[in-house]
């Protein structure tokens, strides 16, 4: 699914129950119908998720497993 980000956020922290949290938040838009204009995402990757060098405005191809987690991440565009 094509998708063009509009922020990015590097997370570390520990959450409630003690453990750490590190990786990045992308926030992306794309296309969806009956929506007038975008739709928005919020899609966490945990540190060792292989994320490409992109900032605001690239545009990525993202693949997701069934449960609605992404599996690859590709830089296609700006």
């Amino acid at each position: 699914m094509k998708q063009k980000i509009i922020g990015l956020r590097k997370l570390d922290f520990k959450s409630g129950d003690g453990s750490q949290v590190k990786g990045t938040q992308l926030f992306t838009s794309f296309p969806e119908e009956g929506v007038i204009g975008e739709m928005t995402e919020k899609i966490f990757l945990h540190d060792d998720f292989a994320v490409p060098d992109c900032k605001p405005g690239d545009v990525l191809d993202i693949t997701y497993d069934r449960k609605g987690k992404p599996v690859t991440i590709t830089l296609i565009g700006k």
